[in-house]
């Protein structure tokens, strides 16, 4: 398992973690990062550079739990940077809190880090090649993965975790187990290793401490009297640059071939210079963080590098001055095999990618010459070339190239702009042109006549762009004619305060007008036809009406007067006779 993961659903696609690893150790996919374990030496730089805090370092914290909650006997190494780490209120008590969670032995990391110091006084005295610290695992991490040519120089010593853990086992049994709390990304990783097996069992951080002590019943801490440590040790010097060299007694001037160089940039361009045969120092006190094991990634981050490092010199000589003596130096333990490590190279050996593979890769972003490489490094790596290979190698994806998909975004916005049927004006405040397409060109500009940058009253009506910014308000669809030129034309014009500018969409509707007009000219010839045959069609209704009426009344007085007579006929016949 990986010591650092990633958080995918959490990745926000920034490229900010593979700027600030200066070993590149970040491969994309789908615009999701993921730590290369073959490249990552465990420095945790990325943990504290994610704005999205997806990057993970992975925590013993349950496992050294379990071993309390099943009864096992254990110690805590405390690594001694913790003085930078806690409140002095918090550190004055934290050996007997600690006691308090259940950890039967508390001690400083330093009581093995004394065993290195001497260690590497010894080997010093008795080399003539150049000799590198190794109590930082993320530079032995670093020279195995990235400059395994300088293993020889390596200090074959373990680191003082590793030694503290060997002298607790050593003292209190084989059965126990040794929990180690640190600063360190890389001690989890260091743990892992064969050589360091069995000799601590869980590593957790600073910050994994803090979260225990915050979930613990409060009547467990009732006792929160200042702890005393047992020893005077100088090695509480080792959290801070310079200060293996400070313990080990090893004298560091100009002339003494000796030098601490801390921060993984600085300890990368030094071991080029040695590999390159530059320079050939005596010793090397190299530390992956920068400042030393104060700048850590689970240090507090709220206060400068150089605080933390007052505030370990503070309790430095605070509790060396109140401590009467050194720990006891276990019989022959400079001498012990145990003691000796050693390293395997474990650089990864690529393909070589021929010259036109990758030119061929830059191509494909627009870089076709040596001046499209603007190595501006918004991709995360120091330039497009480097960027190049990774790709090659499938770390990294194309479209991470920054003013590639800029210059691509830019150029689909202007195609669609440009071959958009609308005309598009876009002027600034000052209504002084920005941008007019080809199909503004042609509604109201002449030729090849120069536009951009010239008044906007030059070409059209500015009365309406100027109303929409200076009431911040868009003017949708207006009918605008513009007789001189026989041109019709809807019109949206919106205000784009953010960006300064104001963009007016401009629609051609000529034709339609035309054929609308034509439309309501038939129109209103029709109504005038149909008004012609109605009036028409009613004079002859009217005439009609007329002459039926004259015929009716005839007729009705022809019945009338038809009725009378055989209705007297009748009055005659039925009279009697005389």
């Amino acid at each position: 398992m990986s010591v650092i993961t990633t958080r995918v659903a959490d990745c926000r696609d920034c490229h900010r973690c593979l700027r600030y690893c200066p070993v590149k150790a970040i491969s994309f996919e789908s615009g999701q990062a993921h730590v290369l374990d073959e490249r990552c030496v465990s420095c945790g730089t990325c943990t504290l550079v994610c704005p999205q805090h997806a990057k993970v370092i992975h925590s013993d914290l349950a496992r050294a739990k379990d071993f309390l909650a099943g009864g096992e006997k254990v110690a805590l190494s405390l690594a001694p940077s913790f003085a930078a780490a806690f409140s002095p209120a918090e550190a004055a008590c934290l050996p007997d809190r600690l006691r308090s969670l259940g950890f039967r032995w508390v001690e400083e990391t330093a009581v093995g880090a004394e065993v290195v110091a001497k260690e590497y006084a010894a080997l010093l005295k008795e080399r003539t090649d150049p000799l590198i610290s190794a109590c930082c695992p993320a530079v032995v991490n670093l020279l195995e993965k990235h400059h395994p040519e300088l293993l020889p120089y390596l200090a074959p010593t373990l680191s003082p975790m590793a030694v503290h853990g060997l002298l607790l086992k050593d003292r209190y049994g084989p059965d126990i187990k040794v929990v180690f709390a640190g600063p360190c990304a890389a001690k989890i990783d260091e743990a892992r290793r064969a050589e360091v097996a069995g000799l601590v069992d869980a590593v957790i951080t600073f910050q994994d401490l803090k979260t225990w002590l915050e979930e613990a019943p409060e009547e467990k801490l009732q006792s929160r009297k200042d702890g005393e440590w047992a020893f005077r040790l100088p090695a509480r010097s080792f959290p801070v640059s310079g200060g293996v060299l400070a313990a080990a007694g090893i004298r560091a001037d100009l002339v003494s071939g000796v030098i601490a160089v801390s921060g993984l940039e600085e300890c990368l361009e030094t071991f080029a210079d040695l590999a390159a045969g530059r320079i050939r120092p005596r010793f090397i006190e190299a530390m992956a963080c920068r400042g030393g094991c104060v700048g850590g990634p689970v240090m507090p981050q709220d206060k400068s590098v150089a605080a933390r490092r007052l505030e370990i010199a503070s309790y430095f000589q605070r509790t060396n001055e109140a401590a009467a003596k050194p720990p006891e130096m276990p019989a022959g333990i400079l001498t012990d095999p145990r003691l000796r490590r050693s390293y395997v190279d474990r650089r990864r050996r690529l393909p070589e990618p021929s010259k036109e593979e990758i030119e061929a890769i830059l191509a494909r972003t627009g870089k076709t010459h040596p001046a499209d490489e603007a190595n501006c490094g918004g991709c995360g790596y120091n330039s497009c070339r480097e960027k190049a290979y990774a790709v090659y190698y499938g770390w990294a994806e194309e479209e991470m190239c920054i003013p590639y998909m800029k210059a691509k975004i830019s150029s689909l916005a202007s195609a669609i702009v440009a071959s958009t049927p609308s005309a598009v004006v876009v002027v600034d405040p000052d209504l002084i042109i920005q941008e007019f397409n080809p199909r503004a060109r042609s509604l109201f500009a002449r030729g090849s006549e120069v536009v951009q940058g010239k008044p906007l009253a030059a070409f059209l009506d500015p009365t309406d762009f100027a109303r929409a910014w200076a009431e911040q308000r868009a003017i949708v669809d207006k009918r605008v004619s513009y007789p001189e030129r026989n041109l019709v034309t809807l019109q949206t014009i919106l205000p784009l305060k953010d960006y300064g500018l104001i963009v007016g969409i401009i629609n051609d509707i000529s034709e339609s007008e035309r054929r609308r007009q034509e439309v309501e000219a038939l129109r209103r010839e029709a109504l005038s036809r149909a008004e012609r045959v109605i009036t028409k069609q009613m004079q002859v209704a009217q005439e009609i009406a007329g002459l039926l009426g004259e015929t009716t009344a005839e007729t009705k007085a022809t019945l009338l007067e038809l009725i009378r007579i055989m209705s007297g006929r009748e009055e005659k016949s039925d009279a009697p006779r005389g």
